[in-house]
Protein backbone atom coordinates (compact mmCIF):
# COMPACT_ATOMS: atom_id res chain seq x y z
CA UNK A 1 0.00 0.00 0.00
CA UNK A 2 1.40 3.50 -0.91
CA UNK A 3 2.51 5.47 1.65
CA UNK A 4 0.22 8.30 2.32
CA UNK A 5 1.98 11.87 2.81
CA UNK A 6 0.09 15.05 3.90
CA UNK A 7 2.28 18.15 2.94
CA UNK A 8 1.30 21.47 4.45
CA UNK A 9 2.95 24.39 2.48
CA UNK A 10 1.39 27.86 2.06
CA UNK A 11 3.35 29.30 -0.76
CA UNK A 12 1.88 27.83 -3.80
CA UNK A 13 4.89 27.33 -6.22
CA UNK A 14 6.76 25.22 -3.56
CA UNK A 15 4.04 23.08 -2.70
CA UNK A 16 3.22 22.65 -6.13
CA UNK A 17 7.13 21.77 -6.89
CA UNK A 18 7.04 19.19 -3.55
CA UNK A 19 3.82 17.37 -4.50
CA UNK A 20 4.74 16.46 -7.93
CA UNK A 21 8.83 15.07 -6.44
CA UNK A 22 6.74 13.09 -4.20
CA UNK A 23 3.98 11.51 -6.09
CA UNK A 24 6.56 10.64 -9.08
CA UNK A 25 8.27 8.94 -6.16
CA UNK A 26 4.98 6.60 -5.80
CA UNK A 27 3.55 8.17 -2.90
CA UNK A 28 -0.25 9.45 -2.26
CA UNK A 29 -0.27 13.19 -1.19
CA UNK A 30 -2.88 15.47 0.11
CA UNK A 31 -2.08 19.46 0.10
CA UNK A 32 -3.05 22.07 2.99
CA UNK A 33 -1.69 25.36 2.40
CA UNK A 34 -2.24 26.05 6.45
CA UNK A 35 -1.99 24.81 9.84
CA UNK A 36 -5.79 25.15 10.24
CA UNK A 37 -6.45 23.37 6.93
CA UNK A 38 -3.63 20.70 7.54
CA UNK A 39 -4.78 19.67 11.59
CA UNK A 40 -8.39 19.22 9.91
CA UNK A 41 -7.41 17.21 6.90
CA UNK A 42 -4.84 14.87 9.16
CA UNK A 43 -8.33 13.40 10.36
CA UNK A 44 -9.98 13.15 7.26
CA UNK A 45 -7.01 11.71 5.73
CA UNK A 46 -5.32 9.71 8.14
CA UNK A 47 -1.87 9.92 6.66
CA UNK A 48 1.11 7.86 7.67
CA UNK A 49 3.15 11.16 7.88
CA UNK A 50 3.13 14.94 7.83
CA UNK A 51 5.50 17.11 5.76
CA UNK A 52 5.16 20.65 7.22
CA UNK A 53 6.70 23.60 6.27
CA UNK A 54 7.62 25.82 9.96
CA UNK A 55 6.93 29.57 8.78
CA UNK A 56 3.39 30.25 7.68
CA UNK A 57 0.56 32.72 9.00
CA UNK A 58 -1.57 31.97 11.34
CA UNK A 59 -0.69 28.20 12.80
CA UNK A 60 2.82 27.48 11.92
CA UNK A 61 4.39 24.40 11.74
CA UNK A 62 5.87 24.01 15.49
CA UNK A 63 2.15 24.91 16.81
CA UNK A 64 0.46 22.17 14.38
CA UNK A 65 3.31 19.65 15.55
CA UNK A 66 2.48 20.73 18.77
CA UNK A 67 -0.85 20.06 18.47
CA UNK A 68 -1.17 16.68 16.92
CA UNK A 69 1.23 15.17 19.82
CA UNK A 70 -0.97 16.86 22.56
CA UNK A 71 -3.85 14.44 21.37
CA UNK A 72 -3.92 10.71 21.91
CA UNK A 73 -6.06 10.09 18.87
CA UNK A 74 -3.34 12.06 16.63
CA UNK A 75 0.10 11.85 18.62
CA UNK A 76 1.13 8.80 16.67
CA UNK A 77 1.31 10.26 13.31
CA UNK A 78 5.00 11.44 12.64
CA UNK A 79 6.01 15.13 11.59
CA UNK A 80 8.81 16.02 9.54
CA UNK A 81 9.49 20.02 9.75
CA UNK A 82 10.75 21.41 6.65
CA UNK A 83 12.60 24.62 6.86
CA UNK A 84 14.94 27.64 5.41
CA UNK A 85 16.35 28.04 9.04
CA UNK A 86 19.52 26.33 9.91
CA UNK A 87 20.45 27.77 13.43
CA UNK A 88 20.46 24.55 16.82
CA UNK A 89 17.62 27.05 18.11
CA UNK A 90 15.20 26.09 15.31
CA UNK A 91 16.07 22.42 15.85
CA UNK A 92 15.23 22.70 19.30
CA UNK A 93 11.74 24.15 19.04
CA UNK A 94 11.55 21.64 16.33
CA UNK A 95 11.88 18.79 18.65
CA UNK A 96 10.33 19.96 21.92
CA UNK A 97 7.31 20.57 19.63
CA UNK A 98 7.73 16.90 19.28
CA UNK A 99 8.76 16.55 15.73
CA UNK A 100 10.46 12.93 14.53
CA UNK A 101 12.65 14.59 11.85
CA UNK A 102 13.43 18.37 11.02
CA UNK A 103 15.06 18.78 7.72
CA UNK A 104 16.50 21.67 5.27
CA UNK A 105 14.10 23.06 2.15
CA UNK A 106 17.37 23.00 0.52
CA UNK A 107 17.34 18.95 0.69
CA UNK A 108 17.42 17.04 -2.72
CA UNK A 109 13.88 15.35 -3.78
CA UNK A 110 15.67 11.65 -3.89
CA UNK A 111 17.50 12.31 -0.46
CA UNK A 112 13.83 14.01 0.75
CA UNK A 113 11.99 10.61 -0.62
CA UNK A 114 14.45 8.63 1.52
CA UNK A 115 14.10 10.19 4.76
CA UNK A 116 10.01 9.80 4.24
CA UNK A 117 10.45 6.10 3.60
CA UNK A 118 12.80 6.40 6.43
CA UNK A 119 10.79 7.77 8.80
CA UNK A 120 7.28 5.93 8.22
CA UNK A 121 9.91 2.36 8.42
CA UNK A 122 10.80 3.58 11.95
CA UNK A 123 7.05 5.25 13.24
CA UNK A 124 4.28 3.04 11.78
CA UNK A 125 0.97 3.75 12.31
CA UNK A 126 -1.42 1.10 12.31
CA UNK A 127 -4.25 1.16 9.96
CA UNK A 128 -6.87 0.54 12.88
CA UNK A 129 -5.66 3.71 14.43
CA UNK A 130 -5.76 5.86 10.71
CA UNK A 131 -9.79 4.18 10.60
CA UNK A 132 -10.34 5.60 13.80
CA UNK A 133 -8.70 8.47 13.06
CA UNK A 134 -10.86 9.24 9.99
CA UNK A 135 -14.18 8.05 11.88
CA UNK A 136 -13.64 11.20 14.22
CA UNK A 137 -13.05 13.72 11.03
CA UNK A 138 -16.60 15.32 11.38
CA UNK A 139 -16.50 15.72 15.06
CA UNK A 140 -12.48 17.01 15.25
CA UNK A 141 -12.48 20.48 17.17
CA UNK A 142 -11.29 23.22 15.04
CA UNK A 143 -7.68 23.69 15.10
CA UNK A 144 -7.57 27.59 16.64
CA UNK A 145 -9.96 25.99 19.59
CA UNK A 146 -7.22 23.19 19.85
CA UNK A 147 -4.53 25.52 19.84
CA UNK A 148 -6.06 28.15 22.38
CA UNK A 149 -6.42 24.84 24.61
CA UNK A 150 -3.13 23.84 24.27
CA UNK A 151 -1.77 26.89 24.57
CA UNK A 152 -4.13 28.14 27.65
CA UNK A 153 -3.21 24.59 29.47
CA UNK A 154 0.68 25.52 28.44
CA UNK A 155 0.09 28.86 30.41
CA UNK A 156 -1.58 27.56 33.89
CA UNK A 157 0.93 24.82 33.84
CA UNK A 158 3.86 27.95 34.11
CA UNK A 159 2.58 29.99 36.26
CA UNK A 160 1.78 26.76 38.34
CA UNK A 161 5.08 25.84 38.37
CA UNK A 162 5.98 29.56 38.34
CA UNK A 163 4.71 29.68 41.89
CA UNK A 164 6.06 26.58 43.47
CA UNK A 165 9.61 27.28 42.41
CA UNK A 166 9.04 31.06 43.72
CA UNK A 167 9.13 29.59 47.50
CA UNK A 168 12.95 28.43 46.65
CA UNK A 169 14.10 31.76 48.49
CA UNK A 170 12.55 30.60 51.79
CA UNK A 171 14.44 27.64 51.98
CA UNK A 172 16.83 28.19 54.76
CA UNK A 173 13.12 30.09 56.84
CA UNK A 174 11.72 26.70 57.55
CA UNK A 175 8.18 27.86 58.99
CA UNK A 176 7.99 30.78 56.36
CA UNK A 177 8.70 28.11 54.00
CA UNK A 178 5.84 25.56 55.29
CA UNK A 179 3.67 28.99 55.82
CA UNK A 180 4.23 29.93 52.23
CA UNK A 181 3.36 25.85 50.93
CA UNK A 182 0.56 25.94 52.90
CA UNK A 183 -1.08 29.17 51.55
CA UNK A 184 -0.63 28.05 47.86
CA UNK A 185 -1.74 24.13 48.50
CA UNK A 186 -4.99 25.52 50.19
CA UNK A 187 -5.42 28.15 46.96
CA UNK A 188 -6.17 24.93 44.72
CA UNK A 189 -6.30 21.44 47.15
CA UNK A 190 -9.40 20.75 49.14
CA UNK A 191 -8.89 20.06 52.25
CA UNK A 192 -9.81 19.90 56.17
CA UNK A 193 -6.57 18.71 57.61
CA UNK A 194 -2.90 18.74 55.15
CA UNK A 195 0.10 18.09 56.84
CA UNK A 196 4.51 18.98 55.57
CA UNK A 197 7.33 17.25 56.88
CA UNK A 198 10.29 18.04 56.12
CA UNK A 199 12.98 14.79 56.75
CA UNK A 200 16.59 15.60 57.95
CA UNK A 201 19.80 14.21 57.25
CA UNK A 202 20.45 14.29 61.32
CA UNK A 203 18.93 11.18 62.57
CA UNK A 204 18.76 13.12 66.47
CA UNK A 205 16.48 16.30 64.42
CA UNK A 206 13.02 16.05 65.53
CA UNK A 207 10.45 14.48 63.41
CA UNK A 208 7.86 17.42 63.11
CA UNK A 209 4.49 17.68 61.04
CA UNK A 210 3.58 20.70 60.27
CA UNK A 211 -0.25 20.31 60.16
CA UNK A 212 -2.72 23.26 58.66
CA UNK A 213 -6.07 23.25 59.95
CA UNK A 214 -7.15 26.40 57.75
CA UNK A 215 -7.87 28.29 60.97
CA UNK A 216 -10.41 25.40 62.20
CA UNK A 217 -10.06 24.47 66.41
CA UNK A 218 -9.77 20.83 66.05
CA UNK A 219 -8.75 18.49 68.78
CA UNK A 220 -5.43 17.56 69.76
CA UNK A 221 -6.60 13.94 70.02
CA UNK A 222 -7.69 14.22 66.21
CA UNK A 223 -4.37 15.70 65.51
CA UNK A 224 -2.57 13.25 67.33
CA UNK A 225 -4.38 11.05 65.17
CA UNK A 226 -2.75 12.73 62.15
CA UNK A 227 0.21 12.70 62.69
CA UNK A 228 0.20 8.97 63.90
CA UNK A 229 -1.36 8.05 60.39
CA UNK A 230 0.77 10.20 58.61
CA UNK A 231 4.20 8.66 59.84
CA UNK A 232 3.03 5.19 60.16
CA UNK A 233 2.83 5.51 56.08
CA UNK A 234 6.02 6.79 55.99
CA UNK A 235 7.45 4.10 57.98
CA UNK A 236 8.21 1.70 54.71
CA UNK A 237 10.30 4.25 53.66
CA UNK A 238 12.16 4.52 57.00
CA UNK A 239 11.88 3.94 60.16
CA UNK A 240 11.00 7.20 62.31
CA UNK A 241 10.76 8.16 65.80
CA UNK A 242 10.30 10.64 68.16
CA UNK A 243 7.56 12.46 66.55
CA UNK A 244 5.60 15.09 67.01
CA UNK A 245 3.49 17.63 65.16
CA UNK A 246 2.94 21.25 64.92
CA UNK A 247 -0.35 23.38 64.01
CA UNK A 248 0.87 26.33 61.98
CA UNK A 249 -2.37 28.20 62.26
CA UNK A 250 -5.54 27.75 64.47
CA UNK A 251 -7.94 30.28 65.74
CA UNK A 252 -9.19 29.82 69.79
CA UNK A 253 -12.78 29.33 69.75
CA UNK A 254 -15.21 26.57 70.02
CA UNK A 255 -13.67 23.38 69.47
CA UNK A 256 -14.93 21.35 65.95
CA UNK A 257 -15.88 17.77 67.32
CA UNK A 258 -13.94 15.83 64.11
CA UNK A 259 -12.96 12.36 64.09
CA UNK A 260 -10.46 10.87 62.35
CA UNK A 261 -13.05 8.40 61.07
CA UNK A 262 -15.12 11.56 59.70
CA UNK A 263 -12.71 11.92 56.74
CA UNK A 264 -13.64 10.42 54.19
CA UNK A 265 -10.91 11.32 51.53
CA UNK A 266 -7.03 11.49 52.48
CA UNK A 267 -3.94 11.12 50.73
CA UNK A 268 -0.49 10.24 52.01
CA UNK A 269 2.60 10.89 50.00
CA UNK A 270 6.27 10.41 50.64
CA UNK A 271 8.74 12.48 49.02
CA UNK A 272 11.61 10.14 47.96
CA UNK A 273 14.97 11.09 46.11
CA UNK A 274 17.60 8.88 45.33
CA UNK A 275 15.96 5.87 47.37
CA UNK A 276 16.36 8.44 50.21
CA UNK A 277 13.06 9.95 52.05
CA UNK A 278 13.29 13.67 51.89
CA UNK A 279 9.93 14.76 53.40
CA UNK A 280 6.09 14.06 52.39
CA UNK A 281 2.87 15.80 52.74
CA UNK A 282 -0.64 14.80 53.23
CA UNK A 283 -4.06 15.86 52.54
CA UNK A 284 -7.71 14.61 54.75
CA UNK A 285 -10.77 16.02 53.69
CA UNK A 286 -14.51 15.05 55.11
CA UNK A 287 -15.49 15.72 51.31
CA UNK A 288 -15.41 13.22 48.63
CA UNK A 289 -12.18 13.74 46.46
CA UNK A 290 -10.09 11.92 44.45
CA UNK A 291 -6.43 13.84 44.85
CA UNK A 292 -4.86 12.11 42.83
CA UNK A 293 -7.07 12.80 39.70
CA UNK A 294 -6.44 16.68 39.90
CA UNK A 295 -5.50 17.88 36.88
CA UNK A 296 -2.29 19.08 37.69
CA UNK A 297 -1.16 16.68 40.22
CA UNK A 298 1.49 15.16 38.78
CA UNK A 299 2.93 18.51 37.88
CA UNK A 300 2.50 19.82 41.52
CA UNK A 301 4.17 16.55 43.30
CA UNK A 302 7.33 16.97 40.56
CA UNK A 303 7.84 20.76 42.04
CA UNK A 304 7.07 19.88 45.76
CA UNK A 305 10.04 17.19 45.24
CA UNK A 306 12.10 20.04 43.74
CA UNK A 307 11.32 21.87 46.76
CA UNK A 308 11.86 19.30 49.35
CA UNK A 309 14.57 18.21 47.52
CA UNK A 310 16.66 21.88 47.49
CA UNK A 311 15.50 22.06 50.90
CA UNK A 312 17.14 18.25 52.34
CA UNK A 313 20.40 19.70 50.41
CA UNK A 314 20.15 23.16 51.92
CA UNK A 315 19.86 20.94 55.71
CA UNK A 316 22.29 18.19 54.29
CA UNK A 317 24.85 21.05 53.41
CA UNK A 318 24.35 22.87 56.61
CA UNK A 319 24.69 19.56 58.95
CA UNK A 320 27.78 18.07 56.97
CA UNK A 321 29.48 21.42 57.47
CA UNK A 322 29.01 20.36 61.40
CA UNK A 323 30.32 16.66 61.23
CA UNK A 324 33.51 15.41 61.16
CA UNK A 325 34.00 13.46 58.08
CA UNK A 326 34.99 10.02 59.05
CA UNK A 327 33.73 9.26 62.44
CA UNK A 328 29.89 11.22 61.30
CA UNK A 329 30.65 12.95 65.14
CA UNK A 330 30.37 17.06 65.53
CA UNK A 331 33.82 18.43 64.64
CA UNK A 332 35.78 20.10 67.08
CA UNK A 333 34.55 23.43 65.49
CA UNK A 334 31.34 22.56 66.98
CA UNK A 335 32.84 21.30 70.79
CA UNK A 336 33.58 24.97 71.36
CA UNK A 337 30.25 26.31 70.27
CA UNK A 338 28.42 23.33 72.08
CA UNK A 339 30.64 23.24 75.01
CA UNK A 340 30.30 27.28 75.31
CA UNK A 341 26.38 27.14 74.91
CA UNK A 342 26.24 24.36 77.31
CA UNK A 343 28.37 26.63 80.11
CA UNK A 344 26.12 29.67 79.75
CA UNK A 345 23.18 27.96 79.68
CA UNK A 346 24.21 26.15 83.01
CA UNK A 347 24.82 29.68 84.26
CA UNK A 348 21.94 31.55 83.68
CA UNK A 349 19.61 28.57 84.61
CA UNK A 350 21.87 26.71 87.24
CA UNK A 351 22.11 23.19 86.49
CA UNK A 352 25.06 19.90 86.38
CA UNK A 353 26.74 19.13 82.97
CA UNK A 354 29.50 16.30 82.60
CA UNK A 355 32.51 16.54 80.08
CA UNK A 356 34.54 13.35 79.24
CA UNK A 357 37.39 13.19 77.08
CA UNK A 358 38.60 9.83 75.50
CA UNK A 359 41.73 8.78 73.91
CA UNK A 360 42.42 5.65 71.83
CA UNK A 361 45.29 3.70 73.76
CA UNK A 362 48.47 3.24 71.79
CA UNK A 363 46.37 4.42 68.96
CA UNK A 364 49.82 5.00 66.25
CA UNK A 365 50.98 1.94 67.30
CA UNK A 366 47.83 0.42 65.85
CA UNK A 367 48.64 3.04 62.80
CA UNK A 368 51.80 1.32 62.41
CA UNK A 369 51.28 -1.93 62.99
CA UNK A 370 48.12 -2.21 60.98
CA UNK A 371 48.04 1.07 58.23
CA UNK A 372 46.03 4.45 58.37
CA UNK A 373 43.19 2.24 56.84
CA UNK A 374 42.97 0.24 59.74
CA UNK A 375 43.20 3.18 61.87
CA UNK A 376 40.13 4.71 60.47
CA UNK A 377 38.66 1.96 61.02
CA UNK A 378 38.87 1.91 64.56
CA UNK A 379 38.22 5.41 64.82
CA UNK A 380 34.68 5.04 63.04
CA UNK A 381 34.39 2.05 65.01
CA UNK A 382 34.48 3.45 68.21
CA UNK A 383 32.45 6.22 67.39
CA UNK A 384 29.88 3.88 66.70
CA UNK A 385 30.05 2.36 70.13
CA UNK A 386 29.87 6.42 71.53
CA UNK A 387 26.60 6.56 70.18
CA UNK A 388 25.10 3.35 71.33
CA UNK A 389 26.39 3.87 74.74
CA UNK A 390 25.49 7.54 75.24
CA UNK A 391 21.60 9.01 75.38
CA UNK A 392 20.16 10.81 71.97
CA UNK A 393 20.05 14.48 74.30
CA UNK A 394 24.35 13.70 74.91
CA UNK A 395 25.98 15.48 72.02
CA UNK A 396 29.40 13.61 71.00
CA UNK A 397 32.72 15.18 69.31
CA UNK A 398 35.69 14.01 66.97
CA UNK A 399 38.45 16.55 69.27
CA UNK A 400 40.41 15.69 66.85
CA UNK A 401 43.05 12.79 66.23
CA UNK A 402 42.40 9.87 68.19
CA UNK A 403 40.52 11.84 70.96
CA UNK A 404 36.86 12.35 71.38
CA UNK A 405 34.77 14.36 73.51
CA UNK A 406 31.15 13.63 75.02
CA UNK A 407 29.07 16.53 76.72
CA UNK A 408 26.09 14.57 79.12
CA UNK A 409 23.62 17.97 79.83
CA UNK A 410 21.69 17.68 83.02
CA UNK A 411 23.97 15.25 84.29
CA UNK A 412 26.07 15.20 87.57
CA UNK A 413 29.24 13.33 87.93
CA UNK A 414 27.35 10.22 89.30
CA UNK A 415 25.24 9.58 86.37
CA UNK A 416 28.24 10.43 84.14
CA UNK A 417 30.21 7.21 85.09
CA UNK A 418 27.63 5.01 84.77
CA UNK A 419 27.57 5.33 80.16
CA UNK A 420 31.50 6.11 80.50
CA UNK A 421 32.37 3.04 81.97
CA UNK A 422 29.54 1.57 79.74
CA UNK A 423 31.60 2.68 76.60
CA UNK A 424 35.60 1.78 77.95
CA UNK A 425 33.58 -1.83 78.58
CA UNK A 426 31.73 -2.01 75.61
CA UNK A 427 35.65 -0.89 73.78
CA UNK A 428 37.52 -3.49 75.66
CA UNK A 429 35.35 -6.02 74.81
CA UNK A 430 34.66 -5.66 70.83
CA UNK A 431 36.57 -7.99 68.73
CA UNK A 432 38.05 -5.35 65.53
CA UNK A 433 37.96 -6.73 62.38
CA UNK A 434 39.10 -5.02 59.30
CA UNK A 435 40.38 -6.67 55.84
CA UNK A 436 40.66 -10.27 57.95
CA UNK A 437 42.83 -8.81 60.70
CA UNK A 438 41.61 -8.72 64.29
CA UNK A 439 43.08 -6.50 67.12
CA UNK A 440 41.98 -5.17 70.59
CA UNK A 441 41.60 -1.76 71.42
CA UNK A 442 40.90 -0.18 74.70
CA UNK A 443 40.40 3.14 75.54
CA UNK A 444 41.32 6.11 78.58
CA UNK A 445 39.04 8.61 79.75
CA UNK A 446 38.85 11.89 81.64
CA UNK A 447 35.50 12.71 83.13
CA UNK A 448 34.72 16.03 84.89
CA UNK A 449 31.76 18.49 85.41
CA UNK A 450 30.81 21.95 85.94
CA UNK A 451 31.89 22.44 88.92
CA UNK A 452 31.85 25.79 90.45
CA UNK A 453 35.61 26.21 90.77
CA UNK A 454 36.30 25.67 87.01
CA UNK A 455 35.13 29.54 85.78
CA UNK A 456 34.86 29.17 82.18
CA UNK A 457 34.45 26.44 79.68
CA UNK A 458 37.82 26.04 78.93
CA UNK A 459 38.43 25.67 82.24
CA UNK A 460 36.30 22.66 82.31
CA UNK A 461 37.87 20.95 79.24
CA UNK A 462 41.09 21.31 80.50
CA UNK A 463 40.18 19.86 83.75
CA UNK A 464 38.72 16.54 81.71
CA UNK A 465 42.06 16.46 80.24
CA UNK A 466 44.21 16.20 83.33
CA UNK A 467 42.16 13.50 84.32
CA UNK A 468 42.93 11.60 81.17
CA UNK A 469 46.59 12.52 81.14
CA UNK A 470 46.08 10.59 85.02
CA UNK A 471 44.27 7.77 83.28
CA UNK A 472 47.25 7.58 80.88
CA UNK A 473 49.86 7.60 83.69
CA UNK A 474 48.29 5.40 85.66
CA UNK A 475 47.78 2.13 82.76
CA UNK A 476 45.53 2.76 80.28
CA UNK A 477 41.78 1.10 79.71
CA UNK A 478 40.26 3.32 82.81
CA UNK A 479 38.41 5.83 83.85
CA UNK A 480 39.72 8.99 85.73
CA UNK A 481 37.67 11.37 87.40
CA UNK A 482 38.83 15.02 87.59
CA UNK A 483 40.56 15.93 91.29
CA UNK A 484 38.82 19.50 93.03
Amino acid sequence: MAIKILLVEDTATELQFLKEGLESGGFVVEAASNGSEAYKKVYSFAPDVVLSDIVMPGIDGYQLCRMLKNDEETKKIPVILLTVMDKKIDTFWGKKAGAQLFLSKSIDMKELISQVVATVRRYPVKEEYKLALAAKADSASPAQFKLNSILNDLLMKSIFSSEFRNLSDFLNYERILVEKLFSLLSSFVEYHVAGIYFASPDDLAENILYIDTLGRNLSKNLLNDVSYDFFRTLEEHKTIKDTKFEVVKMLLGKEMDFQISDFTSKIVIPLVFDKKLIGGICFYTRHDVNYSSFRYFDIMISELLAIFKMKYQYTEKEFMSVLDGLTGLYNRRQLEIGLEQEHNRTKRHPADFSLAILDIDFFKKVNDTYGHQYGDYVLKTVADLMKQAFRKTDLLYRYGGEEFVMIMPETGIEGAIIPVQRLRNMVEEYDFEYNGVKAKVTVSIGLTMNYQDLLTSADILKSADEALYRAKQGGRNRVVLHEQ
